[in-house]
């Protein structure tokens, strides 16, 4: 009797495990996803604010310089600096 207790304990310890294996592995997922597209998530934003701040400007056609000398980067209808 006692050993049909302990093999339930283990079994549902075992499980346990494995949901917070799995829930590990998906926060990792998310918090990689996050991480490659959150840069890029920024710059949309910003370019739907700046499109609704100023509707009439439709964002340059010639390459930007920054003020580091680099060209700036054409994302959405505006160019942004790294």
């Amino acid at each position: 009797m006692i050993q049909r207790f302990h093999g339930q304990i283990r079994s549902k310890g075992q499980a346990m495990l494995e949901f917070a294996l799995i829930l590990v592995l998906v926060a990792c997922v998310a918090i990689a996803a996050i991480t490659v597209t959150g840069n890029e998530l920024n710059k949309t934003f910003i370019d739907i604010q700046e499109a609704i701040i100023n509707p009439s400007d439709v964002g340059q056609s010639s390459p930007y310089t920054c003020p580091d000398g680099t060209t700036a980067i054409l994302h959405g209808h505006k160019f942004h600096c790294q």
